[in-house]
């Protein structure tokens, strides 16, 4: 028998059956005991998925991922009914959103969700001490100026409490990062974010405090590391955001005794502030300690999935 009040949410994207985030999402929702289900869309048709889905009711929230995240935003801020919130706003795209009654609201838990696994995940600390500690008056080196690279930047560029000194981005594609460039000045008033030449990575890298993989190289056995390990020093932190295999940049990080971290925390953190997006009314008051037991409800349905993936 089909059980109407229970709510449904999921991922809408193109080829993602690669996807954990039906794991993390359902674990919580059976820890939390909320009535409803995660699953994936995955489609080529996104006016459909609209049309038929989420403003017939269907869907009450969703998550989105490649190649849709600048579409709905855009979808979004063409209704004036419909809301986005800042940071989906400065990034011009959106991966969670809300659907109540008809209304829209998009937010984008993706920069948060990278900047307190940075800081958690490789320091052991609280955003605002990575920041004293790792940021302040410091430079760091974004690999990559794509979605994942732009919302990073961006991130470090808009924090609360002020960004680094600059922000370092090298990218094969040089009009993606002056785009960047662009649009973080616009937005903080100042030029931040600098373009890398290739020439130049290894002089800009013994500047940095903090060095970021934001690209997909190191996914597949075999793949070289995207930053020169040779240029990476013992005072740094590394963060790589490819977690499905341990990578050589991860590696080479241990054997110098960098603090790092590969992206995992992010996905996990992404998704908990998504989850409770959709759902704070649903959980008790203390959202600090449900927060913490979210993310440890996530991480283990996570580390479960990638387990039983890898046989």
């Amino acid at each position: 028998m089909l059980n109407y009040d229970k709510k449904l949410y999921g991922l809408l994207g193109k080829n993602i059956g690669y996807s954990l985030s039906p794991a993390l999402h359902n674990a919580a929702f059976r820890h939390f005991s909320i009535n409803a289900e995660y699953e994936l869309f995955d489609t080529e048709d996104i006016d459909g998925f609209f049309r038929d889905d989420v403003l017939t009711g269907k869907i009450s929230g969703f998550n989105v991922t490649v190649p849709y995240k600048i579409d709905v935003y855009d979808k979004l801020s063409k209704n004036d009914g419909w809301e986005i919130l800042k940071p989906a706003s400065f990034l011009s795209a959106v991966n969670t959103v809300k659907v109540e009654e008809g209304k829209l609201t998009g937010q984008n838990t993706d920069g948060l969700g990278f900047y307190q696994s940075l800081a958690s995940d490789t320091a052991g600390v609280d955003e605002v001490k990575f920041y004293e500690e790792y940021l302040k008056g410091k430079s760091v080196f974004v690999f990559g100026a794509g979605g994942a690279g732009r919302t990073i930047s961006m991130t470090f560029a808009t924090l609360d409490w002020g960004g680094p000194q600059s922000i370092y981005v090298y990218d094969i594609d040089d009009a993606r990062v002056k785009e960047l460039e662009e649009g973080c000045e616009n937005i903080v008033k100042q030029k931040i974010c600098k373009a890398v030449k290739k020439n130049n990575i290894e002089d800009i890298i013994s500047k940095c405090s903090v060095v970021v993989n934001a690209t997909p190289l190191g996914t597949k056995e075999g793949d070289v590391s995207p930053i020169p390990v040779e240029f990476l020093k013992e005072d740094m932190v590394v963060y790589d955001l490819v977690y499905a295999r341990r990578t050589e940049l991860i590696e080479a990080a241990e054997k110098k005794n960098i603090k790092n971290a590969n992206g995992l925390g992010m996905l996990i953190n992404q998704a908990a502030l998504a989850f409770i997006f959709w759902n704070k009314e649903k959980l008790p008051n203390n959202l600090q300690g449900i927060g913490d037991i979210l993310l440890d409800v996530m991480k283990k349905a996570a580390l479960e999935e990638l387990a039983r993936r890898q046989g």
